[in-house]
């Protein structure tokens, strides 16, 4: 009867922390690591304030009425640093923005050329910076991107 009992209390000591480990979060990356916000439903942000996205991230006012998703960059054709160029270029920000639990509408946001913002549920999405910056003979990978925004009420 005592070797029962302790061959089942063994098995629940080692059963219990597999089970604790399996409801766990898969991660603790919520995308939000360096500075970037992220998560599935989107780390929440204060009008006004510069949010960090990298592609794929999201970030969501803390009242819940827009969540904005940087998809990617569209295109960078940017002058990089060493080289000379006849103008500045340009990159496009794909995002989306979803108002409250609505569908999200795909918007381009640009970094010299318009827009550079757009209006939507009451606020106005902003592209503030697109880092890093190129450099010449150095390209830049899609995941590695960072766009600073803001959300100002209109």
């Amino acid at each position: 009867m005592m070797r029962r009992m302790r061959a089942g209390l063994v098995t629940l000591a080692l059963a219990v922390p597999l089970v604790l480990m399996a409801c766990g979060p898969a991660s603790s990356d919520d995308g939000g690591g360096d500075g970037d916000a992220g998560g599935p439903a989107g780390t929440p942000v204060g009008p006004g304030e510069v949010f960090t996205l990298a592609p794929g991230g999201s970030a969501r006012l803390a009242d819940g009425a827009l969540t904005v998703t940087f998809k990617d960059v569209a295109g960078d054709s940017r002058c990089p640093t060493g080289a000379q160029c006849i103008w500045e270029g340009d990159a496009t920000v794909a995002v989306s923005v979803a108002e409250g639990g609505g569908a999200p509408a795909a918007h381009e946001l640009h970094t010299t050329l318009q827009p550079g913002e757009v209006a939507v549920g009451g606020y106005t999405l902003r592209l503030v910076a697109l880092n890093p910056y190129p450099e010449q003979g150095d390209p830049i990978g899609a995941g590695d991107y960072r766009a600073d925004f803001t959300l100002t009420p209109n």
